[in-house]
Formats: C-alpha cells, sequence, structure tokens
C-alpha cells in the first residue's frame, strides 16, 4: 500500500514538474511570439507612413507638372497669337 502510494506520489510530481517546465518554455515562447508581432507591427505602421508620404509627393508633383503644362500653353497661345 505504501507502495503503491509512493508511486502515485511520484507520478503526480513527475506530471506536475514536467507541466510547470512545459508552461515556462510555452510562456516564453509567447512572449517572444508577442516582441515579434510587435516589431513586425512597428514595421507595418513605418511603411504605412512611407506609402503615405510617397502617395502624397505624387500628388504634389502632379500638381506641379500640370501647372508647368498650363504655364507653357499660357506661353505657347501668347507667342502664337503676337504673329
Amino acid at each position: 500500500m505504501i507502495i503503491v502510494f509512493a508511486v502515485l506520489a511520484g507520478i503526480i510530481i513527475g506530471a506536475g514538474s514536467a507541466g510547470y517546465l512545459l508552461s515556462r518554455r510555452w510562456q516564453s515562447q509567447i512572449e517572444q511570439a508577442k516582441s515579434d508581432m510587435q516589431a513586425i507591427a512597428e514595421q507595418h505602421q513605418q511603411e504605412a507612413q512611407t506609402a503615405k508620404d510617397m502617395k502624397q509627393k505624387v500628388a504634389d508633383l502632379q500638381f506641379q507638372l500640370t501647372q508647368a503644362n498650363n504655364e507653357l500653353r499660357a506661353f505657347r497661345n501668347g507667342v502664337a497669337g503676337n504673329d
């Protein structure tokens, strides 16, 4: 009877310690995954801001091109009208 209790106690203690070790390992993996996800989120946010800045730059350049084309057209019409 004592041997049965000793074996059961050994199994319970072994299972508990194995569960504790696995739990600690999983917690460290979860923390690593969280930090990796945070890094990816920060990189995504930076890329999104860069894309937004580039779209604004494109819009600015398109506006400048339109202005230049309008000025060129006005200049050509003015020169053609003076002939």
